[in-house]
Parts: C-alpha cells; structure tokens; sequence
C-alpha cells in the first residue's frame, strides 16, 4: 500500500512536476518558481487523539459509568447487583511509504532555462546531486503532499475501494457510517445533498447545525462548550455565516461582521472550523464518497480534550513528515524515501453526532 510510487516511465523530476516553455524567444527568464497555493489543513491533533506506538493493532479499552446501585437497606440479608462491564474497540493501522526519484539529465530535458542557474544545478559532478535550493524545493513539495493525502485517506479512506488512493484503511467515514448502521454513532440528518454538485439553500447550514446539536446525545450535549467543536465543510461554513450576516436585521453587528470579516465561528457557544481539505477532495472522482457525499457536519469532542474521542493510531508521529534523500553513485540518481503507518477509530459511540 502506498502514499505514493513514481516509477521510470519518463521524467522524474520536481515531485512529478514536468515543463515545456511556452515561449520561443527567451526575454527575462526569472529562475524562480511561483507555487500555487495548496489547500490547508488543521494540525491532526486538533481533530484527533494521537497516539502513538502502534505498529499493527491497538485496542481501546473502554466503558461506561455504573448506575442505579443505591438500593433500600435490607439489614442483615443484603443482595449484591452487578457491576459496570467494559468493552473495546480495534484501532487498526496500515502502512504507507513514498518512493521517489530525481536524475540530473531528466531535470536538464525538462527545466532547461533553470538549470543554467547554479543555485538550482552545480556543475559537473557535483551537478548529480540536489542543491540545497533545489533539494528544499523537492522535500518542501513532497511533505505538503503528503500532508494532504494524510487528511484525505484518514477522513475518506475505504478499503473496499477501486481506487489505489483511497483502499488503504477504513476511514472516518467509513467508521461513523457503519456504526450508525449498527444503532451506535448518530446519524442526525441527511439533508444536506449527495450530488457533487449540491449547492446549499439559504438558512440550511443554520437549521442543520441546530439539528445536529439537539439531535446529539445527551452526554456529548452536557460535555462543556470548550471541549466541543463542530467540523464542517467549508460550504457548510460559508452558507452559516451567510445566515449570520443576513440575520442581524441591518445592526452595527452587521455592519462589523460585513465590514470586518471573522476568523472564527461559533454556534451556541461551540466552535465551527471548516475543512476545506474534504470540499476539495469530494471534488475527486476517484474518492469513493464522490457523488454519494457533499457536505457534512460532524459534532464531537475536540482533538486536545479530556474527552477525546476520535483517535489516529501512529507507530511514530515524526514519520507523518519525514523524508530522507541520498544519492546513489552507480545509478547516478538521487533517490527519496519516507514510511508511516496510521488508522483511525472512534471510541464512544455517544460523542459523535454527525449530518449529511
């Protein structure tokens, strides 16, 4: 199974990157490259419970209070009830690996004009390996890669699927899904559109979080404000804070929130953050939740809380952005590698609410 495998089928150059000038005549020609921005994410840890040391399966051990032990007194002749029972939960990891390769002719064929600045490319032998500039420009592309395929396997990995960026493990999805399926984690509503292209009504992130919050659980409703979060897709959060704007009956509250933006939303005291990472990657027609999921809401304990409920499974959380490199003299090739393992898992069935 693997993050991600670039074999010798042509240029192996720049993270898979591949140039063809569009000019004739060379002009100015900066030796610069101007990156689009990627999609960010949060840090793991602010949705999961990282734990660590874990190289095939963990189990969670878990249970629930006991209750109603206080009896009548019956003197002499008491009966004993029995006590609370404790029950567990299989986190499963897998592992992934990068395989990666840079060759100083590919690079030459395919980036002419940069490889006449020494900063990108030494001369002579010294040429065959990476410079510095070049090397950080390949790890730097790389590890924000993998950054986000780690977000998107762990929310959306299926191990039943056809696609080899998504069967690795079971993920969030997968787990929430099948335990509403078997009466454990809520599933409040499903209103919220399957189709990819699905566009949210007026009001409708508003009325879905109001029913995501009264549908939940007791328990994870009593849990305090600080400790909760709802996590929601970036439509789902634009579309709410549309309903906050509209909403304020012409206020300087409206006024403010118009003029000044936010960068943080609240809904009864209980944070929404978006994912802008799971808009993006339900645009993926490979994803196997494309055309069968849109937008969410998922209500849960935060990530950094004492009640922690969503956990990700590591053998070693430093591997989750580690890369090495080092250059072969024979194969005149430098060559870069990483390995992972993880998996995901709830615990508590009751500290997960979620809307579809």
């Amino acid at each position: 199974m693997k993050l991600h495998k670039f074999k010798n089928s042509g240029p192996q150059m720049a993270a898979g990157y591949t140039y063809t000038p569009s000019f004739t005549f060379d002009g100015n020609l900066p030796t610069e490259i101007f990156m689009q921005p990627s999609i960010g994410t949060p840090a793991l840890s602010d949705l999961f419970n990282i734990r660590q040391g874990i190289r095939t399966d963990e189990y969670l051990i878990y249970g629930a209070p006991v209750s109603k032990i206080l009896k009548a007194a019956q003197g002499c002749s008491p009966s004993y009830t029995a006590a609370g029972t404790l029950s567990d939960r299989k986190l499963s990891v897998a592992k992934f690996e990068i395989n990666h390769e840079w060759c100083k002719d590919d690079w030459e064929a395919a980036a002419s004009q940069l490889t006449n600045d020494p900063a990108w490319m030494a001369d002579g032998l010294a040429g065959f390996e990476p410079t510095a500039k070049l090397r950080s420009f390949l790890f730097d592309q790389l590890l924000d890669s993998v950054r986000r395929d780690i977000w998107r396997i762990a929310l959306f990995g299926n191990d039943t699927s056809g696609s080899s960026d998504y069967n690795m493990i079971e993920g969030l999805f997968v787990k929430m899904y099948d335990a509403n399926a078997s009466y454990c984690v809520k599933r409040v509503g499903n209103s919220l559109g399957n189709a990819a292209t699905t566009v949210l009504t007026s009001g409708e992130a508003l009325a879905a979080l109001q029913a995501t919050h009264e549908g939940a659980a007791i328990i994870l409703k009593q849990i305090p404000n600080s400790e909760k979060v709802f996590w929601v897709t970036g439509a789902v959060y634009e579309n709410y804070l549309k309903s906050l704007e509209a909403n304020t009956n012409g206020t300087e509250g409206q006024f403010r929130l118009l003029q000044d933006g936010t960068t943080q939303l609240f809904y009864r005291g209980i944070e929404v953050r978006p994912l802008w990472i799971a808009d993006n990657d339900l645009q993926d027609s490979s994803n196997p939740f494309y055309n069968n999921l849109k937008n969410f809401i998922i209500y849960t304990t935060k990530g950094s809380s004492k009640f922690a409920n969503i956990v990700m499974g590591v053998e070693n959380a430093a591997d989750l952005n580690r890369l090495e490199g080092g250059y072969d003299f024979k194969e005149k090739t430098f060559y870069m590698q990483s390995a992972m393992r993880f998996g995901v898992q709830f615990i508590n069935c009751d500290l997960i609410a979620f809307h579809d």
